[in-house]
């Protein structure tokens, strides 16, 4: 069996009120992200992403886009996760809770996106258990 490379926290709703831990112990993902240099629209070297660099490198070719800055300068001037980063992560399109149009706070955003459902993961449920009836 082949293990998995690994792979960036899950975004949850608590992770738009700051850095910390979830229940298993672990950095949350904003907190991951804070520690990874923001960087431009691009593709991914291992200066900025370190370990992560392949997944991030592998999901651009995946959804087609470049990775989006994971941080944003926040209201005190230190970094805070972009709503973003956080849409791409999901493999949901462009500005699908991020749109200016839908003037949703950063935090709102991160709410929706941590309430939301990775669209890959969903249809992989359904394929696995519609393959169990056939």
């Amino acid at each position: 069996m082949r293990c998995a490379a690994p792979a960036l926290p899950t975004p949850r709703a608590s992770d738009a009120r700051g850095p910390g831990h979830h229940g298993d112990g672990g950095p949350d993902l904003r907190t991951t992200v804070a520690h990874l240099a923001t960087s431009s629209l691009g593709t991914p070297d291992e200066a900025t992403w370190g370990i992560y660099a392949p997944a991030i490198a592998r999901w651009e070719l995946l959804i087609g886009r470049p990775v989006p800055a994971p941080t944003q300068p926040g209201q005190h001037g230190k970094p805070v996760l972009a709503p973003p980063f956080v849409e791409w992560l999901m493999g949901l399109p462009a500005h699908w809770v991020t749109d200016p149009t839908l003037d949703l706070p950063r935090t709102g955003a991160l709410r929706v996106l941590g309430n939301g459902v990775v669209p890959a993961q969903a249809a992989t449920a359904l394929r696995l258990l519609l393959c169990r009836h056939r």
